[in-house]
């Protein structure tokens, strides 16, 4: 129905070509984004699709673990959502860092990939931060692994109020990891 929210995800698989012919098919569903469109995220090329889509352009999710490849996506306005990954960015000094740069251009983040444990708190912290996508299967193995692990509520998450990502390690799960 109208209210659900759809994105798209080519994982910088497609060419500027596919990309482009894809995009124009599907501009009257709405996307909410067309995330990691072309091959190895070039910005120069996803500033093209930008400017001849309707569809807004996402990227910085995987594999972008530097400040200056993301800065690039910005400078050449080949995006309209950053997403920088806490895991792949190197922390959450790095991805202070890369809000920092989105925000100056008055870009929003948006959390994709997977990590939402991780990169929620980079979100609720920062003022430019958005939406963290969540991953079934990944946070399914989360709660297996730790106990208060918060999760998402009617698409959304109240951000736990204990110490470092807020939950900890169930009882016996270390052991087993040493055996």
């Amino acid at each position: 129905g109208p209210k659900i929210e759809l994105m798209m995800d080519a994982n910088k698989g497609a060419t500027f070509a596919q990309a482009l012919k894809l995009a124009k098919l599907c501009e009257p569903y709405n996307l909410t984004w067309f995330e990691d469109p072309v091959l190895q995220g070039d910005p120069r090329l996803m500033a093209r699709l930008r400017a001849q889509t309707t569809i807004p352009i996402a990227a910085g999710s995987t594999a972008t673990s530097d400040l200056m490849f993301l800065r690039e996506y910005l400078v050449h306005e080949a995006v309209d959502y950053l997403q920088p990954n806490v895991r792949d960015i190197g922390g959450y000094t790095q991805g202070l860092k890369a809000a920092g740069i989105a925000q100056a251009f008055n870009v929003p983040l948006a959390m994709g990939g997977n990590y939402p444990h991780m990169n929620m708190h980079l979100h609720g912290g920062v003022p430019n931060g958005g939406r963290v996508e969540f991953h079934w299967q990944g946070w399914k193995c989360v709660e297996a692994l730790f106990d208060g692990a918060p999760g998402p509520v009617n698409g959304t998450v109240t951000l736990p109020e204990a110490p470092g990502l807020g939950f900890t390690p169930k009882t016996g799960i270390l052991e087993l990891a040493v055996d």
